[in-house]
Protein backbone atom coordinates (compact mmCIF):
# COMPACT_ATOMS: atom_id res chain seq x y z
CA UNK A 1 0.00 0.00 0.00
CA UNK A 2 1.29 3.36 -1.15
CA UNK A 3 0.78 6.58 1.01
CA UNK A 4 0.96 9.70 -0.35
CA UNK A 5 2.29 12.90 1.04
CA UNK A 6 -0.47 15.54 1.74
CA UNK A 7 2.08 17.82 0.00
CA UNK A 8 2.60 15.70 -2.88
CA UNK A 9 0.83 17.14 -6.23
CA UNK A 10 -1.04 15.55 -8.71
CA UNK A 11 0.20 13.91 -11.96
CA UNK A 12 -0.10 16.59 -14.61
CA UNK A 13 -1.55 19.53 -11.99
CA UNK A 14 0.55 22.75 -12.69
CA UNK A 15 -1.28 24.99 -10.16
CA UNK A 16 1.27 26.91 -8.75
CA UNK A 17 2.02 26.00 -5.20
CA UNK A 18 0.96 28.39 -2.19
CA UNK A 19 1.14 30.86 -5.11
CA UNK A 20 0.38 33.93 -2.72
CA UNK A 21 3.35 33.20 -0.35
CA UNK A 22 5.69 32.42 -3.26
CA UNK A 23 5.11 35.63 -5.00
CA UNK A 24 4.80 37.70 -1.63
CA UNK A 25 8.57 36.86 -0.65
CA UNK A 26 9.44 37.25 -4.54
CA UNK A 27 8.66 40.31 -3.73
CA UNK A 28 9.95 40.99 -0.45
CA UNK A 29 13.43 39.81 -1.90
CA UNK A 30 12.81 42.48 -5.02
CA UNK A 31 12.57 45.40 -2.00
CA UNK A 32 15.13 44.06 0.18
CA UNK A 33 18.02 44.30 -2.73
CA UNK A 34 16.63 48.06 -2.56
CA UNK A 35 16.44 48.62 0.79
CA UNK A 36 18.45 52.19 1.53
CA UNK A 37 15.57 53.61 -0.63
CA UNK A 38 12.67 52.11 1.60
CA UNK A 39 13.96 53.02 4.94
CA UNK A 40 15.01 56.55 3.10
CA UNK A 41 10.64 56.52 2.38
CA UNK A 42 9.90 55.98 5.99
CA UNK A 43 12.28 57.74 7.80
CA UNK A 44 12.74 60.89 5.19
CA UNK A 45 8.96 62.12 5.67
CA UNK A 46 9.48 60.98 10.09
CA UNK A 47 12.72 63.33 10.16
CA UNK A 48 10.93 66.58 7.86
CA UNK A 49 8.06 65.98 10.46
CA UNK A 50 10.22 66.01 13.60
CA UNK A 51 11.96 69.49 12.87
CA UNK A 52 9.30 70.80 11.33
CA UNK A 53 6.86 70.82 14.35
CA UNK A 54 10.02 71.70 16.92
CA UNK A 55 11.00 74.96 14.58
CA UNK A 56 6.69 76.15 14.91
CA UNK A 57 5.60 78.64 17.23
CA UNK A 58 4.47 76.98 20.36
CA UNK A 59 1.94 79.66 21.35
CA UNK A 60 -0.42 80.51 18.82
CA UNK A 61 -3.67 79.21 18.56
CA UNK A 62 -6.29 78.72 16.07
CA UNK A 63 -9.84 77.59 15.67
CA UNK A 64 -10.86 74.61 14.20
CA UNK A 65 -13.69 72.43 13.17
CA UNK A 66 -13.78 68.98 14.33
CA UNK A 67 -16.78 66.41 14.80
CA UNK A 68 -17.94 65.46 18.31
CA UNK A 69 -20.10 62.70 19.39
CA UNK A 70 -22.60 66.04 19.43
CA UNK A 71 -21.88 66.90 16.00
CA UNK A 72 -19.54 69.71 14.44
CA UNK A 73 -17.30 71.94 17.12
CA UNK A 74 -14.56 74.63 16.83
CA UNK A 75 -12.22 74.38 19.33
CA UNK A 76 -8.75 76.68 20.21
CA UNK A 77 -6.08 74.46 19.07
CA UNK A 78 -2.59 74.85 19.38
CA UNK A 79 -1.38 76.15 15.71
CA UNK A 80 1.58 73.54 15.72
CA UNK A 81 -0.56 71.06 16.36
CA UNK A 82 -2.88 71.91 13.97
CA UNK A 83 -0.02 72.13 11.39
CA UNK A 84 1.69 68.71 12.95
CA UNK A 85 -1.63 66.69 12.35
CA UNK A 86 -1.16 67.67 8.25
CA UNK A 87 2.54 66.97 8.42
CA UNK A 88 1.64 63.42 9.71
CA UNK A 89 -0.89 63.06 7.36
CA UNK A 90 1.77 63.95 4.47
CA UNK A 91 4.74 62.22 5.52
CA UNK A 92 2.42 59.13 5.50
CA UNK A 93 0.37 59.41 2.45
CA UNK A 94 3.61 60.27 0.40
CA UNK A 95 5.78 57.55 2.16
CA UNK A 96 2.44 54.93 1.23
CA UNK A 97 1.51 56.31 -2.06
CA UNK A 98 5.35 56.55 -3.71
CA UNK A 99 5.72 52.75 -2.18
CA UNK A 100 2.64 51.42 -3.92
CA UNK A 101 3.62 53.15 -6.83
CA UNK A 102 7.58 51.76 -6.84
CA UNK A 103 5.92 48.13 -6.10
CA UNK A 104 3.62 47.94 -8.78
CA UNK A 105 5.79 49.24 -11.32
CA UNK A 106 9.23 47.26 -11.38
CA UNK A 107 10.23 43.88 -11.77
CA UNK A 108 7.92 42.88 -14.55
CA UNK A 109 10.14 40.64 -15.85
CA UNK A 110 9.86 38.46 -12.46
CA UNK A 111 6.06 38.58 -12.74
CA UNK A 112 5.98 37.99 -16.21
CA UNK A 113 7.59 34.51 -15.38
CA UNK A 114 5.16 33.77 -12.94
CA UNK A 115 2.08 34.73 -14.79
CA UNK A 116 3.36 32.46 -17.59
CA UNK A 117 3.69 29.38 -15.02
CA UNK A 118 -0.06 29.70 -13.97
CA UNK A 119 0.29 32.39 -11.43
CA UNK A 120 -3.06 34.34 -11.65
CA UNK A 121 -3.48 38.59 -11.64
CA UNK A 122 -4.85 38.03 -8.14
CA UNK A 123 -2.01 36.29 -6.55
CA UNK A 124 0.72 38.67 -8.08
CA UNK A 125 -1.58 41.74 -6.78
CA UNK A 126 -2.45 40.31 -3.65
CA UNK A 127 1.57 39.79 -2.68
CA UNK A 128 2.26 43.22 -3.28
CA UNK A 129 -0.11 44.15 -1.14
CA UNK A 130 0.91 42.28 1.84
CA UNK A 131 3.83 43.53 1.38
CA UNK A 132 3.01 47.56 1.18
CA UNK A 133 0.17 46.79 4.25
CA UNK A 134 3.86 45.74 6.44
CA UNK A 135 5.16 49.24 4.47
CA UNK A 136 2.44 51.13 5.79
CA UNK A 137 1.81 49.84 9.05
CA UNK A 138 5.48 50.17 9.52
CA UNK A 139 5.61 53.65 9.08
CA UNK A 140 2.30 54.79 10.94
CA UNK A 141 4.37 53.07 14.18
CA UNK A 142 7.10 55.47 13.03
CA UNK A 143 4.54 58.60 13.39
CA UNK A 144 2.98 57.47 16.16
CA UNK A 145 6.57 57.19 17.57
CA UNK A 146 6.96 60.74 16.45
CA UNK A 147 2.94 62.20 17.16
CA UNK A 148 1.69 60.77 20.08
CA UNK A 149 4.56 62.34 22.67
CA UNK A 150 4.05 65.59 20.98
CA UNK A 151 0.79 66.48 20.89
CA UNK A 152 -1.89 66.26 23.11
CA UNK A 153 -4.07 63.10 21.59
CA UNK A 154 -7.81 63.03 23.08
CA UNK A 155 -7.52 59.20 21.72
CA UNK A 156 -4.75 57.49 20.81
CA UNK A 157 -6.34 54.56 19.22
CA UNK A 158 -8.20 56.41 16.96
CA UNK A 159 -5.33 58.56 16.23
CA UNK A 160 -3.32 55.08 15.30
CA UNK A 161 -6.35 54.02 12.95
CA UNK A 162 -6.92 57.22 11.20
CA UNK A 163 -3.08 57.50 10.56
CA UNK A 164 -3.34 54.11 9.09
CA UNK A 165 -6.54 54.81 7.05
CA UNK A 166 -4.75 57.92 5.53
CA UNK A 167 -1.98 55.63 5.07
CA UNK A 168 -4.07 52.55 2.97
CA UNK A 169 -5.30 55.46 1.35
CA UNK A 170 -1.77 56.62 -0.21
CA UNK A 171 -1.13 52.70 -0.53
CA UNK A 172 -4.44 52.63 -3.26
CA UNK A 173 -4.18 55.91 -4.94
CA UNK A 174 -0.04 54.82 -5.52
CA UNK A 175 -1.13 51.95 -6.67
CA UNK A 176 -4.08 53.33 -9.19
CA UNK A 177 -1.53 56.12 -10.46
CA UNK A 178 1.32 54.04 -11.32
CA UNK A 179 -0.55 51.46 -12.86
CA UNK A 180 -2.29 54.12 -15.33
CA UNK A 181 0.45 56.42 -15.71
CA UNK A 182 3.59 55.08 -17.60
CA UNK A 183 5.74 57.28 -16.64
CA UNK A 184 7.34 57.35 -13.23
CA UNK A 185 8.21 60.92 -13.32
CA UNK A 186 4.50 62.12 -13.65
CA UNK A 187 3.27 59.48 -11.59
CA UNK A 188 5.40 60.83 -9.01
CA UNK A 189 4.50 64.47 -9.14
CA UNK A 190 0.58 63.93 -9.26
CA UNK A 191 1.02 61.79 -6.00
CA UNK A 192 2.99 64.43 -4.64
CA UNK A 193 0.33 67.34 -5.83
CA UNK A 194 -2.63 65.08 -4.47
CA UNK A 195 -0.70 64.95 -0.46
CA UNK A 196 -0.19 68.83 -0.98
CA UNK A 197 -3.06 70.36 -2.09
CA UNK A 198 -4.58 68.03 0.31
CA UNK A 199 -2.27 69.87 3.07
CA UNK A 200 -2.58 73.52 1.82
CA UNK A 201 -6.31 73.83 1.57
CA UNK A 202 -6.81 71.76 4.76
CA UNK A 203 -4.50 74.19 6.08
CA UNK A 204 -5.84 77.27 4.85
CA UNK A 205 -9.72 75.83 5.71
CA UNK A 206 -10.79 75.93 2.23
CA UNK A 207 -14.28 73.59 2.06
CA UNK A 208 -13.20 72.14 -1.45
CA UNK A 209 -10.12 69.41 0.78
CA UNK A 210 -13.66 67.25 0.91
CA UNK A 211 -13.28 66.70 -2.10
CA UNK A 212 -9.73 65.24 -1.97
CA UNK A 213 -9.03 61.64 -1.44
CA UNK A 214 -7.34 61.96 2.01
CA UNK A 215 -10.34 64.25 3.78
CA UNK A 216 -12.03 61.08 5.88
CA UNK A 217 -8.65 60.06 7.42
CA UNK A 218 -8.02 64.13 7.96
CA UNK A 219 -11.27 64.42 9.35
CA UNK A 220 -10.91 61.52 11.61
CA UNK A 221 -7.57 62.68 12.57
CA UNK A 222 -8.59 65.74 13.86
CA UNK A 223 -11.51 64.80 15.93
CA UNK A 224 -9.34 61.91 17.74
CA UNK A 225 -6.67 64.39 18.28
CA UNK A 226 -9.02 67.57 19.63
CA UNK A 227 -12.53 66.72 20.11
CA UNK A 228 -13.42 65.84 23.78
CA UNK A 229 -15.88 63.05 22.50
CA UNK A 230 -14.13 61.59 19.43
CA UNK A 231 -16.91 60.47 16.57
CA UNK A 232 -14.59 59.08 13.97
CA UNK A 233 -16.59 55.99 12.84
CA UNK A 234 -18.31 57.88 9.67
CA UNK A 235 -14.94 59.33 8.54
CA UNK A 236 -13.44 55.88 8.90
CA UNK A 237 -16.22 54.28 6.85
CA UNK A 238 -16.17 56.59 3.91
CA UNK A 239 -12.26 57.08 4.02
CA UNK A 240 -12.19 52.24 4.09
CA UNK A 241 -14.73 52.79 1.09
CA UNK A 242 -12.68 55.21 -1.17
CA UNK A 243 -9.63 52.29 -0.54
CA UNK A 244 -11.69 49.86 -1.60
CA UNK A 245 -13.28 51.75 -4.91
CA UNK A 246 -9.58 52.60 -5.65
CA UNK A 247 -8.44 48.77 -5.26
CA UNK A 248 -10.99 47.11 -7.10
CA UNK A 249 -9.95 49.88 -10.16
CA UNK A 250 -6.40 48.77 -9.90
CA UNK A 251 -6.86 45.45 -10.07
CA UNK A 252 -9.86 45.64 -12.75
CA UNK A 253 -6.33 47.03 -14.51
CA UNK A 254 -4.06 44.80 -13.48
CA UNK A 255 -6.16 42.04 -14.47
CA UNK A 256 -5.99 42.87 -17.84
CA UNK A 257 -2.48 43.85 -18.26
CA UNK A 258 -0.89 40.86 -16.81
CA UNK A 259 -3.72 38.75 -18.76
CA UNK A 260 -2.03 40.20 -22.05
CA UNK A 261 1.12 38.46 -20.95
CA UNK A 262 0.22 35.01 -21.00
CA UNK A 263 -0.67 36.08 -24.77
Amino acid sequence: MTVRSRATRPTGDTRPHRPIRTATRMSVKELLRRWPSMLFMIFMPGAYFLVSYVTSDAVTTLPAEVRTADGRAVLQVLDRDFKALYLAVLGISVTGSFAAMTVVRPGMAALRRLRLVGYRAAHLLTARLHVLLVITVTSTAVFMALFAPLVTLRSVPLAAASLLLVGLTGVALGTFVGLIVPREFEASMILVAAAGVQMALGRSGADAERYLPYWPGIEALKSAAFAPAPDVAAMLAQGAAYVVALSALSYLIWNHRTRLWRR
